[in-house]
């Protein structure tokens, strides 16, 4: 019940709009640099996503932009990171990735198979609109690190 509370009051704090910017991937890419975010790499998927990869805190991480027109004023925003895993996952891996998702609000872990490498990838990922407001910010970012800084210590605890 603590851990719920815990990323709950967190993400009331980063909820504020102040430093939020338009939802461009030029904007996102700049707001990324003053963020301390490195090797930062836009891709065009096509006009309706963009993908932004990057590194920050030592963790690489993705900016999906989606619902975009002509790959600008996108209104839906996915952040994931993702890490290999090369043996095959154990029941007990999904059923520690459930109790994740069944105790942390914010995030949604996975565990899905890797069709380039033949092996598999377990993440965690933040999906939010920003249809009202058309907009991308700083807060959004942070409470990402905060749920995979969360995600991390507990998959620790299997270990």
């Amino acid at each position: 019940m603590l851990k719920p509370l815990a990323i709950a009051a967190t993400a009331a704090l980063f909820a504020t709009t102040a430093s939020a910017a338009p939802a461009t991937p030029e904007a996102v890419e700049v707001m990324l640099t003053a963020m301390d975010t490195t090797e930062i790499q836009t891709e065009r998927v096509d006009d309706t996503i963009v993908r932004i990869d990057a590194t920050r805190q030592g963790y690489k991480f993705t900016v999906r932009l989606m619902d975009c027109t002509d790959g600008t004023a996108c209104v839906s925003s996915m952040i994931f990171a993702t890490f290999n895993v090369d043996a095959r996952p154990t029941l007990a891996d999904f059923t520690h990735i459930n109790e994740y998702n069944d105790s942390y609000p914010f995030g949604r872990a996975f565990l899905i198979g890797d069709t380039e490498t033949d092996g598999y990838l377990i993440g965690v990922d933040y999906a939010f609109s920003m249809a009202d407001e058309n907009a991308l910010g700083a807060d959004e970012i942070n409470l990402f690190f905060v749920i995979l800084d969360s995600f991390i210590a507990h998959m620790q605890e299997a270990s």
